[in-house]
């Protein structure tokens, strides 16, 4: 059964990689834009070599100009519309088998967006120590929660782009917190250099647009129309930026951010340990 979960996930991505803009889309939305802005800022000034697990179409490795750079990605549909700068620097394949590059071979390592789709997370840290040189750092990000642990996730804005999962309408998604990446970080052998969450600015410039988004929908319940609900998400995302501006430009934000404990996106930096010396 575990296999056979395993082959419905990867044909699932690999519709997702070939159908869905991932980038396009969620990196004008305020969350996108908040994630992006964070992670350029981790990795600008870093040097050696790099490696983006779950790169999509390289939007990452784009940006990197530190040294060598090599992604890897599940959906072979997404890496064929990657740019042409990054021909022979990609691999097709699982997050969760990283022992298809040498052990040691990468400074610094990405993984953003990936953990909440596997099955198996333990198996994405072990593999992040196995590749890392001693002394390399990774970066990994993942949906924060509350409560009880989400587990699925509808197809939503992928059911337009064609996007079909075998398993009905819904598709495997979770979230983890800080502490929880900690442990299994600890747990392959890492050491954690530094945890917390981002976002945070998403818990006050949704809040109204978020009750909106709701109440159209219940609306669209018995509407049924699928401009509507496009329209509406489009609205939402459009209105949480206008309200995250309006909060900046009048330094609101000044007063809310103090109030928000946790961002909507867990991270963590890891740094495999300096055990052995590198070979010259």
């Amino acid at each position: 059964m575990p296999e056979e979960a395993k082959a419905a996930l990867k044909e699932f991505y690999q519709q997702v990689g070939e159908k869905y803009p991932e980038e396009e889309e969620v990196y004008r939305t305020l969350r996108g834009m908040l994630r992006r802005e964070f992670i350029l800022g981790r990795l600008a000034g870093l040097k050696g070599t790099f490696l983006d697990v779950g790169c999509n179409r390289g939007s990452y490795l784009e940006s990197w100009q530190g040294g060598p750079r090599f992604g890897l990605d599940i959906s072979l549909g997404a890496l064929r519309q990657s740019p042409a700068l990054l021909t022979g620097r990609l691999v097709q394949g699982d997050a969760e088998r990283l022992d298809c590059f040498r052990p040691g071979s990468f400074d610094h390592l990405l993984c953003s967006e990936v953990l909440e789709h596997c099955l198996h997370p333990g198996m994405i840290f072990t593999g992040i120590a196995l590749v890392l040189k001693p002394g390399g750092q990774a970066l990994l990000t993942t949906p924060n929660y509350h409560g009880r642990r989400p587990e699925h996730l509808p197809l939503g804005i992928l059911e337009e782009y064609g996007v079909e999962c075998s398993c009905g309408g819904s598709y495997f998604h979770t979230a983890y917190r800080p502490e929880e990446l900690e442990a299994m970080a600890r747990a392959a052998g890492l050491e954690v250099a530094e945890s917390g969450t981002l976002e945070k600015e998403v818990k006050y410039a949704a809040k109204l647009p978020a009750a909106l988004l709701l109440f159209v929908r219940w609306i669209n319940r018995f509407l049924r129309w699928p401009r509507l609900g496009r329209a509406n998400e489009a609205f939402f995302h459009t209105f949480t930026l206008a309200c995250h501006r309006f909060c900046a430009a009048t330094r609101l934000e000044r007063l809310l951010l103090p109030l928000v404990r946790e961002g909507v996106r867990s991270y963590i930096v890891m740094r495999k340990p300096c055990t052995q010396m590198e070979p010259r």
